[in-house]
């Protein structure tokens, strides 16, 4: 008789202990809670779009006479089809254009793409920044309108003006940068793992490109970027 009371109590902490699991794992993520390939196109579209690996942003960058620019507020591209007021702008004039940052090497974006990233990149934190604005990376360079920016020179460009930064620790530079395949308006951005080693215990990354005529900046949180519970970058 004594014992019933002892284990009536610890069957009903062991039934506690089962819905506090529960509820934990109905409070997760949908990437810590379902495969990959159960996934859904809404879903993948939060992972690529709105998620610890991807932050919606502005990319500020200086306009060419008589381009028409997007010139939109803080948020989400538009979807195909909708109409958006594209302003002409002033040459010199900085514009602002919606862009999305996202880790193309954390191992949830690649499951999410279901494609391996570009074997250049082997080894390295890969950083994508998408929908930039065709003008903002081809136009002429400032102070020289009858020389037009090369892809090659724009690329060197980027490859001197991008860093990877955590607080307390020397800014890594990025060694590559390529546009995405089939693209005009995404690029990634590849930095030296070893140049800047990263745990998952720092207070936050960031990610910034600024040159003469462009400048972005993104942060992370590195403790939200878990992935089946281990940081992935």
């Amino acid at each position: 008789m004594q014992n019933e009371p002892i284990s009536r109590r610890a069957a009903i902490r062991t039934a506690g202990g089962a819905l506090v699991a529960r509820s934990l794992f109905a409070a997760a993520p949908f990437w810590e809670r379902k495969a990959p390939q159960d996934w859904t196109p809404d879903e993948i579209t939060q992972l690529l779009n709105h998620s610890p690996w991807a932050r919606e942003t502005n990319l500020d960058f200086e306009a060419t006479e008589g381009g028409h620019l997007e010139n939109l507020p803080t948020g989400a591209p538009p979807q195909p089809g909708e109409h958006v007021p594209r302003p002409e702008a002033q040459a010199g004039s900085m514009q602002r254009a919606p862009v999305v940052v996202r880790w193309e090497s954390a191992q949830p974006v690649r499951d999410a793409l279901q494609l391996p990233l570009l074997h250049t990149f082997a080894g390295r934190y890969v950083i994508g920044v998408s929908n930039i604005p065709v003008e903002a990376m081809t136009h002429h360079r400032r102070g020289a309108p009858d020389i037009p920016l090369t892809e090659e020179a724009m690329l060197a460009e980027l490859e001197g003006a991008a860093t990877l930064e955590a607080p307390g620790r020397d800014p890594a530079g990025t060694g590559l940068v390529r546009r995405v395949p089939g693209s005009q308006n995404n690029y990634l951005f590849g930095f030296d793992k070893d140049l800047l080693p990263l745990t998952g215990k720092e207070k936050e990354i960031m990610f910034v490109l600024h040159t003469a005529r462009v400048s972005v900046k993104a942060k992370f949180e590195p403790k939200a970027m878990l992935y089946h519970g281990r940081f992935s970058v």
